[in-house]
């Protein structure tokens, strides 16, 4: 068990996705893109763009909000390799800007929760350098 989901630009089998084990709700992934934006991850409009940015992002998760290794909770994965219908949070389809655009395989609401997103961010900014 886990409050599992998927990040990703595109759903094609080879896309390049995040699988998070933990923190899958929508305030935790807002609150975790939206610190990778103020922390300088930008763009990603092309495939090679959306890799490195979802590296980053993994990386800048893992070490910085679930002080660990990629691996342990957050995994890179093709997207035809994550559990995407996973019962709990489904998918978060990221748009070029990383913004989420859409959800699919969404189980329920989403949950809104200002104060836990803005303690994310605040969390992570505070330890994690910026994106060069």
């Amino acid at each position: 068990m886990g409050n599992r989901a998927v990040l990703s630009f595109d759903t094609a089998d080879n896309a390049p996705a995040i699988y998070l084990h933990w923190n899958g709700g929508r305030a935790s992934v807002q609150g975790f893109i939206d610190a990778a934006r103020a922390l300088g991850l930008r763009h990603a409009p092309t495939a090679a763009a959306q890799t490195e940015a979802l590296d980053q992002l993994a990386e800048l998760l893992a070490r910085h909000y679930f002080r660990c290794n990629v691996g342990i909770t957050v995994y890179r994965l093709h997207y035809a390799g994550t559990d995407r219908d996973n019962g709990d949070n489904g998918t978060y389809l990221l748009g070029h800007d990383l913004t989420i655009i859409d959800r699919l395989y969404k189980p329920r609401g989403d949950e809104i929760n200002p104060a836990k997103t803005a303690a994310i961010i605040e969390q992570i900014t505070a330890s994690a350098p910026a994106f060069n």
